[in-house]
């Protein structure tokens, strides 16, 4: 059974292990997590923690971020931004997922953005942007598979608009 956790305080071991997969830079989706101790990466979660309750700086939109379950097991990394600003709408998007590597090519990445935009409706979003790199075939494929209608090309990346429907 396939699910969203909402990102918690308690989020131990097996979320830590699932982040190692997924690097740095994975296609655009930033993995701060990646490379980190298990210590470092407690601090990090307190942090991010935070965001998603709305201690918020200045340049940041609320936030809400998940985990993608297969059971009991941990297989991917969602993030929701419930608005944009200027930049954010220039260079990203409301959503961004990664899948831990081991689980790639399984379907996945279509099972984590469907449920991501169940999270969006939820939260009252009629709209979402969307990017991805040009060169990410799959992940172009996973938006396009998702609603995404392609609005615009800029600097090697693909910006898609998704309609929701409660």
């Amino acid at each position: 059974m396939l699910y969203l956790k909402k990102l918690a305080l308690s989020d131990g071991q097996d979320i830590y292990n699932m982040l190692q997969e997924i690097s740095s830079n994975d296609n655009g989706f930033h993995n701060k997590v990646y490379g980190m101790t298990f210590d470092q990466y407690k601090i990090w979660l307190e942090k991010e923690f935070a965001i998603d309750n709305g201690k918020l700086e200045n340049w940041m939109v609320p936030q809400s971020s998940y985990w993608l379950y297969d059971n009991t097991v941990p297989i991917g990394y969602g993030r929701i931004r419930h608005c944009l600003n200027d930049a954010l709408r220039e260079t990203s998007g409301n959503i961004g997922y990664a899948i831990a590597y081991s689980k790639r090519g399984q379907g996945y990445g279509n099972s984590i953005l469907a449920l991501l935009k169940e999270k969006c409706v939820e939260l009252g979003m009629m709209q979402l942007q969307i990017g991805a790199n040009a060169n990410n075939e799959r992940s172009n494929k996973v938006i396009i598979h998702n609603g995404g209608v392609l609005i615009r090309e800029n600097n090697g990346k693909n910006f898609y608009c998704i309609n929701l429907t409660k």
